[in-house]
C-alpha cells in the first residue's frame, strides 16, 4: 500500500512547459492505494471518485487501448505490471479532486508505488502516463508529490527536482466553489499565447526571484510575489472575473500578505500567505469562499503498512 499527498503550486506555472523552474508545495491531505494479487479479475474501487466500481476480466489488459475513461491515466501502469492471476486496486482519498490539488497525480503515483514499490522509475512511469492522457505534461506534480516538502522543479529532456529548506509560515487554503478542467484551460492559454511568447519569461523570472524570497521566510515580499503571480495569470485568461474581484479583495486585507489562484487557473482553489490566521478566514468566508482545513506537508510518497 502506498500514498501520495495533495501539492498546490506556488510559483511557475505555464512557464514550466516552456523549460523555466516552478515551485511548490505538498499538502497535508493523502490519497491511498492498495493492490491485492489474485481473483482473476481487474478490479478497481475509489469510494467517492466514481461509481460504480471497475470490474473487467484481466484480458482487457491485452489491449493498448483503455476501455474505461475512468481509467485512462492508470492504463499504462496497470498494463506495465499486470498479473495474470488478477489485481485489485482500492483507492481512498482524503480530499475531493474539486479541490484541484493533484488527485489524478497522487492517485497514479500511489498506483505505481503500490503496483511496484519505491522503485527509482516511479517519476518516469507516471509522467509518462500523464502525458498519454494529456498530450503535455511538465511533471512537476509527480516531482513535488515523490519528494515532498517544498521542491524546486525543471522539466526538460532531464528533469531537475529538489527539495527546499523553508522557514514555517502560515498558509492558507480556500475553495472557490469552482471546478476548474485543467486542459482545456491550457489549451486555450497555449492558443493566446503561443510557446516563446514573453509572459512566459515573465512568470519564470517571478519564480527565479520568489525561491530568495521562500527560503528565507520574507513574508511580505513572498506575498507580494504571490500578488503577482496571481496578476500575470489574470493576463493569460486564466482568471474569471467573479473570481479575480474576490482575490483582489482578499489581496487588499490586512491579514493577509498575499493571494494567488493556484495551478492553472479557472477555478479550484485560491492560496494566502496570512499574518493573521483568524482574521484571514474571517475574510475568505465573507468573500463566498471556503476555507480548507489543509496545510503543509513535509513527506512525499510513503510506503504505508497494510497490518
Amino acid at each position: 500500500m502506498a500514498s501520495a499527498p495533495a501539492k498546490v503550486m506556488l510559483f511557475g506555472e505555464y512557464a514550466v512547459l516552456e523549460g523555466h523552474r516552478a515551485v511548490a508545495m505538498c499538502l497535508d491531505r493523502r490519497i491511498s492505494c492498495r493492490v491485492e494479487r489474485g481473483g482473476g479479475r481487474l478490479a478497481v474501487r475509489a469510494p467517492g471518485v466514481f461509481e460504480p466500481a471497475i470490474d473487467l476480466p484481466m484480458t482487457a489488459l491485452d489491449s493498448a487501448a483503455c476501455p474505461d475513461p475512468r481509467l485512462q491515466l492508470l492504463w499504462p501502469l496497470l498494463r506495465r505490471h499486470s498479473d495474470s492471476t488478477g489485481l485489485c486496486l482500492d483507492f481512498s482519498a482524503e480530499f475531493p479532486p474539486t479541490w484541484g490539488l493533484g488527485s489524478s497525480s497522487a492517485a497514479g503515483l500511489a498506483a505505481a508505488a503500490a503496483l511496484s514499490g519505491p522503485t527509482p522509475s516511479l517519476f518516469g512511469e507516471v509522467l509518462a502516463a500523464q502525458r498519454a492522457l494529456q498530450g503535455q505534461a511538465s511533471g512537476y506534480d509527480v516531482a513535488t508529490q515523490l519528494l515532498g516538502g517544498f521542491v524546486l522543479y525543471q522539466g526538460g529532456s532531464t528533469p531537475k527536482m529538489e527539495r527546499l529548506d523553508v522557514p514555517e509560515m502560515d498558509w492558507l487554503l480556500a475553495w472557490t466553489g469552482v471546478k476548474a478542467a485543467t486542459g482545456p484551460m491550457i489549451g486555450k492559454v497555449r492558443e493566446r499565447f503561443p510557446s516563446g511568447h514573453s509572459i512566459y519569461s515573465a512568470i519564470g523570472a517571478l519564480s527565479e526571484s520568489a525561491i530568495g524570497l521562500l527560503c528565507s521566510g520574507h513574508c511580505q515580499a513572498l506575498g507580494e510575489a504571490l500578488n503577482e503571480g496571481h496578476a500575470l495569470l489574470a493576463q493569460l485568461g486564466a482568471v474569471p472575473d467573479v473570481l479575480g474581484d474576490r482575490v483582489r479583495g482578499l489581496q487588499e486585507d490586512p491579514s493577509v500578505f498575499g493571494a494567488r489562484m493556484t495551478g492553472a487557473g479557472g477555478g479550484d482553489s485560491v492560496l494566502l500567505l496570512v499574518q493573521d490566521r483568524a482574521a484571514a478566514s474571517a475574510a475568505v468566508q465573507a468573500c463566498g469562499l471556503n476555507v480548507l482545513a489543509i496545510g503543509p506537508e513535509a513527506e512525499g510518497l510513503r510506503m504505508e503498512s497494510t497490518a
